[in-house]
Parts: structure tokens; C-alpha cells; sequence
């Protein structure tokens, strides 16, 4: 789990997460028991990038001599961009967007969730999860249907909706001119993200030769969408990967074999991180990164 959720796990108290300086007192990598059973919490990287993403980090393999970037999108865009030489992460407030939140008919991946959305013969056309009626949008459907309308004209770069409320043809359900600014705010914050990191490394963002989306929302997005609307330079576009709980996979590996568990310990210490906020570029490449312009591939 992430760092806060480590600490409400072992009974700890997290009022040093709340405020700044945001520091946490300990990064677990430790034995400890719960409901009276051994357990062993993997090592956090900092007080906002958890052992989730140490482990996704370890499972995924991103740490050769290629530059690769691993990204784990939810209401945190935590993101690991490096190689086995040197890695940055950050953690950056993406907003629950992409998680069905805030959106007025947004909903998590349930049945009745339009959960992709596309074009077809001029038309959108729209998939729900379970094959049921349409009941709300779901994350990876609300990519889907803004990278649509922007193909179909119906939204500018600018992110204004020629229609104040879009309601998807056969359906109950709308998107609002509110929901696409969230969706703005959400990307935005993402692509800044991963700019900034490259910077830090020394790197272009097309220069990075692997992307690793993990977690959720990264199985189930399009990639195209995704570059679509800017969140992901579209010259990344074919060397995009979902690869699943990969939190999930490195906490296993951790429990049963010992050299993962250790290299585990050595990438979560060697990895830096880069604290967003403290970065007067932050806000520039922000408000840059709110466009919906797609930019021509390298």
C-alpha cells in the first residue's frame, strides 16, 4: 500500500503526513504482526510514493539500461522514470478524474459502466461493463470519450464543449463542460509530471523507450486516448505497456524469494525523489500541459 495507508495499517499515527514539511518517521521495510499473524511491510520511497510502488518498481523489471517511465495513475500519478543507473519518482495530485470522482455522471468500473468509447462510421459508439444499460463513465470510458470529441470536433484544444452537456447518442449519459475541465486538471498534472522528471534526468520525454502502466485504470486505458489528450507524449504511443498489479506481483515476489526481497530495500533507498511543489517550473508546465494539443511524433 501507499506510505498512509501503511500507517493506519499498523495503528500508526500519519499527522506528519498532513502537513509540511509532509515528512514520514518511518518507511517501513519491517517485520511486524497483524491480527496476530507475521507480516512483512515492503519499503516505502517516501511520505508519498508507497511500498506499492517500490514493489511495482521490482516486478516490473523497468531497472536494466533502458530509460523507461512506470507510471501508476489514480487519484496520486505516482511515476518511476529511469534505469538501473539512476531512477526518479514523484507523486503528483492528479484528482479522482479518472477514478469516476467529481465527474457528474462518473462511477468506478461496476456493471453499467461505459468503460470504452469510439468512433465508428462517424458516429461514437460506446462498450458498458457487463453488457448492461448504460448507468455512468467509468475512468478509462471518460479517456475514451474526451480524445472522441476532440477527434469529431466537438471539443477544441482550449478544452471548451461546443455543448454545454454531450450526452452520448443511446444513451442516459452526459458529460458536462465541468467534467472536462477535471479531466484538464487531472492530465495536466500527469504530463507536468513526467516533464519535470525528465528534466531532473537529463532526458527528453521522447527519448524514453519504455512506458509501463500499472495498476487499474492503466490495464483498462487506451494508450491512444491517452495520447489523444495529451497526458502521454504521443511519440510514446507504441512503446506503451499495461502491466497490471504489478504492486501486487513484487509484494510476492518479496515474500518468497530472498534476493528480491533485498533488491527490493536497494531500489527503494537509490531511488530519488522529486518533490513537485518545491519546483517553481511545476506551474508553467502545468498550465502549458491543460491544452489538449497533440503534439507531432518524432
Amino acid at each position: 500500500g501507499n506510505t498512509a495507508m501503511l500507517y493506519l495499517l499498523t495503528g500508526r499515527n500519519p499527522e506528519s503526513l498532513s502537513h509540511a514539511p509532509f515528512q514520514a518517521d518511518t518507511l517501513f521495510d519491517t517485520d511486524t504482526a497483524l491480527l496476530d499473524m507475521p507480516a512483512y511491510l515492503p519499503p516505502c520511497m517516501n511520505a508519498f510514493v508507497g511500498a506499492d510502488i517500490s514493489c511495482a518498481v521490482l516486478a516490473s523489471g523497468m531497472c536494466k539500461e533502458k530509460t523507461s517511465l512506470l507510471c501508476d495513475i489514480g487519484t496520486n500519478g505516482e511515476m518511476v522514470l529511469g534505469n538501473r543507473h539512476r531512477r526518479i519518482a514523484c507523486s503528483t495530485a492528479a484528482g479522482p478524474a479518472f477514478e469516476g470522482a467529481k465527474i457528474s455522471m462518473g462511477m468506478r468500473g461496476s456493471p453499467g459502466a461505459i468503460d470504452h468509447v469510439w468512433i465508428e462510421d462517424g458516429q461514437l459508439r460506446c462498450h458498458t461493463i457487463g453488457d448492461l444499460e448504460a448507468r455512468g463513465i467509468c475512468g478509462s470510458g471518460l479517456l475514451d470519450l474526451v480524445a472522441c470529441l476532440l477527434d469529431l470536433g466537438f471539443l477544441d484544444e482550449s478544452g471548451y464543449l461546443e455543448e454545454k452537456r454531450y450526452c452520448i447518442p443511446g444513451t442516459v449519459v452526459a458529460l458536462t463542460q465541468k467534467d472536462i475541465r477535471e479531466v484538464q486538471l487531472a492530465k495536466a498534472a500527469i504530463r507536468a509530471g513526467m516533464e519535470l522528471m525528465c528534466a531532473q534526468l537529463g532526458v527528453r520525454p521522447e527519448e524514453i523507450q519504455s512506458v509501463l502502466l500499472a495498476g487499474a485504470f492503466g490495464n483498462y486505458m487506451d494508450p491512444r486516448s491517452a495520447c489523444r489528450i495529451g497526458m502521454i507524449p504521443p511519440a510514446l504511443l507504441e512503446r506503451i505497456t499495461p502491466i497490471g498489479n504489478a504492486a501486487g506481483e513484487g509484494a510476492k515476489l518479496c515474500a518468497v524469494n530472498a534476493a528480491a526481497y533485498e533488491y527490493s530495500k536497494k531500489l527503494a533507498a537509490e531511488t530519488e525523489f522529486l518533490e513537485l511543489a518545491s519546483k517553481p517550473e511545476f506551474q508553467d508546465c502545468f498550465v502549458d500541459a491543460l491544452e489538449f494539443c497533440e503534439e507531432d511524433e518524432e
